[in-house]
């Protein structure tokens, strides 16, 4: 991958430490770890309506972007809080 979002350092139980490349599904906010030089289509894919890059599991759902989600939930909660 040309452009990971982020980068992670994990250490095993025995003592070991592995690092890669990260990038936060645009649907879900899951965060994806990224082998060196890997392509975004074997990793999950990118989306064609909101261009962000997306996980294996959102790929074939319909594109509804997280920060939509979050404003949905929240018009619910206001919503609840009125009645």
């Amino acid at each position: 991958m040309l452009r990971p979002g982020g980068y992670a350092c994990i250490a095993d139980a025995d003592g070991g430490r592995r690092e890669c490349d990260t990038f936060t599904c645009g649907h879900c906010n899951r965060i994806t770890h990224v082998a060196a030089r890997q392509a975004p289509e074997d990793i999950g894919g990118l989306c064609k309506v909101c261009m962000a890059l997306i996980c294996a599991a959102c790929v074939g759902r319909p594109c509804v972007p997280f920060l939509e989600t979050l404003d949905r939930m929240e018009a619910r909660a206001r919503f609840r809080r009125e009645i």
